[in-house]
């Protein structure tokens, strides 16, 4: 039986997301060898804030671009559904993540303004990558109006 091919399209977002990801991987190894997650009050907030918006555009390029799917809409709703859903599931369990194996990195008193502040960037990393998303979508869909409009 031969398995049906999947052409995988890796644009747009995907590159992006990528180059995101690459950025965020350099900032956590420079920040591990350096410690600068204790030497810069607010560098864990930079990469929470940078890893939202990695986790946004990703899952907008799965869902909207990659092909895996099929979505019917392609609205701002389900730009932001579709992002935000995606990065704050991820979000919440590298925060369980990190309650469980890594309680030596937090004092438990200073636990729940870190888990906040985490969470409020992973959500504003987000939004922006949403509407980065949505914006290239516009530009996808003004791009194939003109095509259309030319065609005919």
């Amino acid at each position: 039986m031969k398995m049906p091919q999947i052409k995988i399209n890796f644009k747009p977002l995907f590159w992006e997301a990528l180059s995101l990801f690459i950025v965020v991987i350099i900032l956590h190894c420079m920040a591990s060898a350096y410690h600068l997650y204790w030497k810069i009050y607010e560098f864990d907030s930079i990469l929470h804030f940078l890893g939202g918006a990695t986790l946004s555009l990703f899952f907008l390029w799965l869902y909207f671009y990659s092909g895996l799917f099929k979505p019917r809409n392609r609205k701002l709703k389900d730009f932001i559904v579709i992002a935000l859903l995606g990065s704050v599931s991820i979000a919440l369990f590298w925060e369980i993540y990190e309650l469980i194996f890594k309680r030596y990195m937090v004092q438990i008193s200073d636990y729940p303004y870190d888990l906040t502040m985490d969470l409020i960037m992973d959500v504003l990393g987000a939004s922006v990558g949403f509407l980065y998303g949505y914006m290239r979508e516009l530009e996808i869909l003004k791009g194939e109006k003109t095509k259309n409009n030319e065609q005919s």
